[in-house]
């Protein structure tokens, strides 16, 4: 397994017949998820949970579903940083 930190690199993973590297790019495309806006986030989080299709480098489906990845992870490399959320304190805290 290699350093992912650009897209052709997530995508030379992500076709890779050794299942721990697809899974290792997944992962990789999963973190990004903390440093993106949240329309982005919530975008990465619904491709992610989807899981890795049936390995098929050469199905047109399975292309489409690495060229996708690698898209996203191409927006959230240009998304500007997310700000962090701020946690609501209970009322009983503020009052304190």
């Amino acid at each position: 397994m290699s350093v992912i930190d650009t897209p052709a690199a997530l995508q030379q993973q992500l076709m890779s017949d050794r299942a721990p590297d697809r899974v290792h790019a997944l992962h990789a495309l999963e973190r990004r998820m903390a440093s993106v806006p949240p329309a982005l986030a919530d975008e990465l989080e619904a491709f992610v949970a989807r899981g890795i299709p049936f390995y098929a480098p050469d199905d047109r489906a399975y292309q489409a579903w690495v060229a996708r990845a690698v898209a996203l992870w191409q927006r959230a490399q240009a998304a500007p940083a997310a700000v962090p959320r701020m946690k609501a304190r209970s009322k009983a805290a503020a009052l304190a």
